[in-house]
């Protein structure tokens, strides 16, 4: 993942050759919020005492920031092979149902490191670069073993191009700021001039 360079915090050079980032990601739940390492294996936990856990079985590819008016989609992946002893985890989650994750929080995290000895006692707090919203949940099952759950999600900023469908009224100023301009009443309500006003 490419990531900005001018959010790092005071004292941590992007630039240093000694320096690493790891990428996080927490996915709001109707049961809280679920914290994990993109692309590697192993428990982190950052200054707020949060414990992130690593799994290189997943995957955030293509992630977009919203530029010019485009609010972009994008999905996380999870593919395993699954242990019969385990239970079936697809039946689980579909058992919960899309409204688990639904217009949820999913954020992309960066944790600056320093040094090796960060892993364990980092100095900086993870720093918040991407925010997405769930939308779906997919899966694939590849033959006898193979299982792909794939979270599907989408900008904050998707649907803010679209009309609201109100118009320059007392009723429906009301409903977009929670309080009614009276004065409203006496805005036209068509564009036609009996007599134009110049020329």
């Amino acid at each position: 993942m490419d990531h900005p360079m001018s959010f790092f915090p005071v004292g941590f050079n992007p630039r240093d050759p000694s320096v690493g980032l790891l990428d996080l990601v927490s996915i709001d739940t109707v049961d809280g919020v679920f914290r994990f390492i993109l692309g590697g294996d192993g428990r982190f936990v950052d200054v707020d005492g949060h414990a992130w856990i690593g799994c290189q079985l997943l995957e955030a590819p293509d992630l977009q920031v919203s530029l010019n008016g485009t609010a972009p989609a994008g999905s996380i992946s999870l593919t395993y092979i699954p242990d019969p002893s385990d239970g079936d985890l697809v039946a689980e989650l579909r058992a919960l149902g899309t409204e688990y994750i639904l217009d949820r929080e999913i954020v992309f995290w960066v944790q600056p490191i320093g040094a090796m000895a960060e892993f364990h006692a980092p100095v900086h707090a993870p720093i918040r670069w991407l925010t997405r919203k769930g939308a779906s949940v997919a899966f694939d099952l590849s033959g006898p073993m193979e299982r792909r759950i794939t979270l599907n999600f989408e900008s904050i900023g998707a649907g803010r191009n679209t009309a609201s469908r109100l118009t320059n009224t007392t009723n429906d100023h009301a409903a977009l700021i929670g309080e009614a301009n009276s004065s409203l009443r006496f805005a036209p309500t068509d564009t036609f001039q009996e007599q134009k006003l110049f020329g």
